[in-house]
This record gives structure tokens, C-alpha cells and sequence, in this order.
């Protein structure tokens, strides 16, 4: 299982990258937890800012991507990442709520898009599919370990020192994940071979990919109600935090385990078991009651099931997108989970307030993981089988 990994890391550049990635997750989960802590404004101020924050990171992803299409993306990601850490070094001295959310929103368009880089580089760096399989998967490892640790350093940060000094340490990281990630890209980047637009066939598959990935993070963003909501439930509010956690970690180690084992090539059947297993992860969710343990254990196996969806699906990008426009298409599929995961913490929490239990939610995430599996790749069979 770990001679792929080993060989994969034994690759400078891309250990070195993976790294950078991690380091910019983390910078991303610091920021809204971060401002929803500190103190001088309203909750409701703080919750504007940090969202500003996240639609604009929504928009700036695939706009960057599309600039690597045309420019090296070494230069987007480093100008990025200087733009971005600047606006978060005006944020530290804003004296308005209104001033800083449209740094805030500044910052997030600029953050450098080390996730879509690191991405579109992976296929010109690993040709055998066994070794991009486990790239993609420690991509996501590294993204999804450094969403998880994002809060928790914040958490530290805003209660030992003023929430000042939390965003001179976010824009510190900033620049030194795009530091890391613009030196790596610049020993290895070769110029991308020129590409046709995208066939309407192609247009109609990649429209099925975003379909599928906003879909299961619907459900992801269910268990941001569901989790709190069994805490309050069961008098134990102060874990919700630890046992949304274990959704991160059950995500890094079903990615870990799948990226490691050789699997036959055929994605449609792979997609369908792998959202047939998440689905039926959710659909336990509707027996937990207000059993704490019991939703750690079962937030732990739907992370576990989940996760290879993410890596069968941004593997059938190098099927169904050029070469040129990978960056781009990873950006919207970035996009269409944020979109998806907000959707489904809205809807969560509309379902649990008129119901007063979890079950009504868990259903729901349930039926859409089913629809997700209605939406199947065919395409990308027959043309992996004409290549």
C-alpha cells in the first residue's frame, strides 16, 4: 500500500507541493473562524466578513485557473499570493467592519489557487494511472488535513492573543505556501500543448461532473447542522467541533487507502459503488438519536466512504478536459462544492428547526447522494477505451 506514496513523495517537487497545498488549506479554515471570534463587532458583522471572504475565494478559483491556461501558473500563484497577503496585512490595521470586509473580499479573490496548480501538474509529472490515482489522493489528503487544522489553529490563536496577530500569522502562511509552490512550479512547468474547445459531448459529461460533486457536498454540509444539532441534543455542545473533525479524518484515510490500491479502470462502476457506499453511510445517520459516540463513529465511516468520489471524479477530468484547461475545470469543480456544501447546511438547518430531530436531514442527504448516482459518466468509458 505505501510503495505508491513512497515513490510519489520521493518526487521532490511534488512532496514540496503537497505540502504547499496543506499550508494554504490551512490559511483557508483559519479565516472564518477566526473573524467569528474576534471581538469589536456584531456576530452578524463578522459573519458578513467571512463570507465575503468565502464567495469571493469561490469566484477567484477558477478565474485563476482559466490566467494558468494562458499564463504560467507559477506567476498566477505568485502574484496571487502576494495580493492576497497583502489585502490580509490592510485587514490587521482596517478600523471599520465595512473597510474590512472588502479587504476581506479582496483577499479571497487573490488567494493563490495552489490546489488547482498542483492539480493540472500532476498529469504531466506521474504517466502511469496507479500513481496519479495516489496523487489525487494525497492532493485531497493534504487539502482536507489543512481544512481541519485551519480552525483549530485559529481557536488557539484568537484566545491566547488579539485576533490581529491571527491574520499577520494567515498572511505569513500565504506567502509561504505560494513561495513554496511558485519555486517548486518553476523548476518543473513546461509550456502546455495547445487545445480545442471543449465538444458539446464533453461540455455535457464535465456538466454531470460538477452535477455529481455539488450534490455529494450537499450532503457534507448537512453534518455542519446535523453534528451540532445531536451535540445540543445530548447536553454535549463542545464536541461538535471534535466529531466534525472526524469527517475530515475519515476523508483522509479513505483517500489514502483508495489512492494506494490498483483498481480496474472503469470509473462508472467505481462512481456508482462509491456513492452507493456514501449514501448508505448517510442513511445511518437517521439511528443515531442523540448518541454522541455513535455519530463520531458514523462521521468517521461516511468520511471513509466519501472520499474516493472526490478522486474518481477529478481523475475523469484528465479523460473529459484538455491538458490547458485543467486548472480551470478544477477551479469550478472547487466552486460547485462550496455552492453545494452551503446548500446543503441551509437546508439542513431549515429541515432541523421545523422538525426538532435529525432524521428529516440525514433522509434528504441520503435521497441526494441517490441522485448523484442517477448522473453517470458513461462517456468518459468510451473514451478512456478509444485512447
Amino acid at each position: 500500500m505505501t510503495v505508491v506514496y513512497r515513490r510519489l513523495l520521493a518526487h521532490r517537487s511534488f512532496a514540496i507541493g503537497v505540502g504547499a497545498v496543506a499550508l494554504s488549506a490551512v490559511a483557508l479554515g483559519m479565516v472564518p473562524l477566526s473573524l467569528i471570534l474576534s471581538s469589536g463587532d456584531s456576530l452578524a458583522c463578522r459573519a458578513a466578513a467571512a463570507g465575503a471572504f468565502g464567495l469571493a475565494n469561490a469566484v477567484g478559483v477558477p478565474v485563476q485557473g482559466a490566467l494558468m491556461s494562458r499564463v504560467p501558473a507559477r506567476w498566477v500563484v505568485s502574484i496571487g499570493a502576494g495580493v492576497s497577503c497583502c489585502f490580509m496585512l490592510l485587514v490587521v490595521a482596517s478600523p471599520s467592519s465595512t473597510t474590512r470586509s472588502l479587504l476581506l473580499a479582496g483577499a479571497g479573490v487573490s488567494f493563490p489557487a495552489l490546489a488547482a496548480a498542483l492539480r493540472a501538474s500532476i498529469p504531466r509529472s506521474f504517466s502511469e494511472p496507479a500513481e496519479r490515482s495516489g496523487a489525487y489522493a494525497l492532493l485531497s489528503v493534504a487539502f482536507q488535513a489543512g481544512l481541519a487544522m485551519g480552525p483549530t489553529l485559529a481557536g488557539l490563536l484568537v484566545i491566547s492573543a488579539p485576533w490581529r496577530l491571527t491574520f499577520l500569522v494567515i498572511a505569513a502562511v500565504i506567502a509561504a505556501a505560494g513561495f513554496l509552490l511558485a519555486v517548486t512550479m518553476g523548476r518543473t512547468e513546461s509550456p502546455l500543448p495547445a487545445s480545442l474547445p471543449l465538444p458539446l459531448a464533453g461540455v455535457a459529461t464535465f456538466a454531470r461532473i460538477l452535477a455529481i460533486g455539488a450534490l455529494v457536498s450537499v450532503e457534507t454540509g448537512s453534518l455542519t447542522v446535523i453534528v451540532p444539532a445531536v451535540a445540543d441534543a445530548a447536553g454535549r455542545e463542545g464536541l461538535a467541533g471534535p466529531v466534525l473533525a472526524g469527517l475530515a479524518i475519515g476523508e483522509a484515510a479513505g483517500a489514502l487507502l483508495y489512492g494506494a490500491r490498483p483498481v480496474p479502470d472503469i470509473r462508472r462502476a467505481r462512481l456508482l459503488t462509491a456513492l452507493a457506499l456514501t449514501a448508505s453511510g448517510y442513511a445511518t445517520l437517521v439511528i443515531v438519536g442523540d448518541r454522541v459516540v455513535l455519530l463520531a463513529a458514523m462521521v468517521f465511516v461516511v468520511g471513509w466512504m466519501s472520499s474516493p468520489v472526490a478522486i474518481i471524479l477529478t481523475t475523469a477530468l484528465d479523460v473529459v478536459v484538455p491538458p490547458r484547461l485543467i486548472a480551470s475545470a478544477y477551479g469550478l469543480v472547487v466552486v460547485a462544492a462550496v455552492g453545494g456544501a452551503a446548500l446543503g447546511t441551509s437546508a439542513a438547518g431549515l429541515v432541523v428547526e421545523r422538525s426538532g430531530g435529525v432524521a428529516g436531514a440525514a433522509i434528504i442527504a441520503t435521497a441526494v447522494v441517490a441522485i448523484a448516482g442517477a448522473l453517470s459518466v458513461r462517456h468518459i468509458e468510451r473514451r478512456t477505451k478509444s485512447q
